[in-house]
């Protein structure tokens, strides 16, 4: 059972809201919240004489915790800007994508999941392999039977943002390894809210941002990458903290033929780093380490079914799919597009935060979120369904 009185201290004020859309932005907990309110003063606390060391300290302590979250060593973890740089490094980087090999990905991915790829294939000539959705599943079997000899990566989002489908990473993995192909995961819509293990699921290469469930802000996200896939990506942008080694002054550059890049993942790094928003995500992640991912997962879940329950008695079109095993914490439905008016009406008078769109709702499950929450949200849908015209 997940720690309430924890919740209450990092959560409370969320009182009088309904927030159901972790999907578009997380919520930051109170120890997010401060953090970032002081980080400019300690910034600036020591006139620069211990910038450094202080933010190492807390880039250090980010990578441990992510490490502890997806099971992996934190010398398999760097920070990116966000999760569509992360993308796109392994698109731009991985060398035995050539003309004549192919990516699988699939057509309900969100954007920024997805153009990476389009923009890679464009630029190196590669092929993609598109798997055509229904309301956003992905059955394992119908991915594994896409692979061919040709196949380099499997490209794709553990939860399908648009409509809460939940990929069966393991078998897929699995079969990658088996095959020797490159399983690549957008966790974005999942960490934080779902268990991921990137060596049970087999997973080579994972990005994921801060801003959603991991509880933190805009400017950061991190990647793993397995370092045996490390020496097969090349490094898109270079600058020294990518490398072993750098010239500064009163000393000069004297080889201009190469860069001498680190073996491992660092070398996929260049550039300052927003360490603001790496510590927000850092602590995002200690809190969620707090309550436990098992009660975390178990806790959405239980909301989730709760919430399935209830819709059942209304005539609304639950895309989402009902299998237990491809659960993620997130109820899609559909409703008559020309009643999108009045469900805004009706969500903003009721104090609910969700994704609207034209016949359209979203509702992404938190740790804050309760069965009264739920509650809310069915009455309100059930008020929505009032408008319904009655089936003839």
């Amino acid at each position: 059972m997940l720690n309430t009185a924890l919740l209450e201290q990092e959560f409370g004020y969320m009182k009088g809201h309904v927030y159901v859309n972790s999907s578009l932005v997380g919520m930051p907990p109170e120890r997010v919240k401060a953090a970032c309110r002081v980080f400019m003063d300690d910034y600036v606390a020591t006139f620069n004489d211990s910038i450094k060391s202080d933010l190492l300290a807390k880039r250090v302590r980010a990578k441990e915790n992510i490490a502890n979250l997806i099971n992996a060593a934190p010398q398999e973890i760097i920070f990116a800007k966000n999760t569509t740089e992360g993308n796109s490094i392994i698109a731009m980087g991985y060398s035995e994508l050539k003309p004549g090999t192919n990516v699988i990905i699939a057509d309900s991915e969100f954007p920024n999941a997805l153009n990476p790829w389009i923009n890679a294939h464009q630029r190196r000539g590669f092929d993609l392999k598109v798997y055509r959705t229904t309301n956003g599943q992905i059955p394992a079997q119908d991915i594994i039977n896409m692979m061919d000899s040709q196949t380099k990566v499997v490209a794709i989002s553990a939860v399908q943002s648009g409509w809460g489908y939940f990929a069966d990473l393991k078998a897929i993995g699995m079969e990658c390894r088996r095959r020797g192909i490159v399983l690549a995961v957008d966790a974005f819509q999942a960490l934080g809210r779902m268990q991921i293990d990137v060596q049970d699921c087999c997973i080579d290469y994972l990005a994921c941002g801060a801003f959603k469930a991991l509880m933190g802000t805009w400017g950061a996200a991190f990647i793993y990458c397995h370092p045996q896939l490390i020496e097969k990506i090349a490094p898109c942008t270079a600058g020294y903290q990518g490398a072993k080694s750098h010239v500064l002054a009163p000393y000069v550059t004297e080889e201009f033929d190469k860069i001498d890049f680190w073996d491992d993942v660092r070398k996929l790094e260049a550039g300052s780093q927003c360490t603001y928003s790496i510590e927000s995500m850092s602590l995002g992640i200690e809190l969620l380490l707090e309550l436990g991912m098992d009660e975390v997962e178990r806790h959405l879940l239980e909301l989730e079914r709760y919430l399935r329950g209830k819709l059942e008695n209304l005539p609304l079109d639950v895309v989402t799919p009902a299998d237990p095993a491809r659960m993620s914490g997130m109820i899609v439905l559909r409703f008559p597009p020309e009643l999108t008016g009045l469900a805004k009406e009706i969500v903003e008078r009721e104090h609910i935060h969700l994704t609207l769109r034209d016949g359209y709702i979203r509702m992404t499950f938190a740790v804050f979120n309760t069965k009264e929450d739920m509650d809310v949200l069915y009455r309100a849908l059930e008020e929505l369904c009032q408008a319904i015209p009655a089936k003839t």
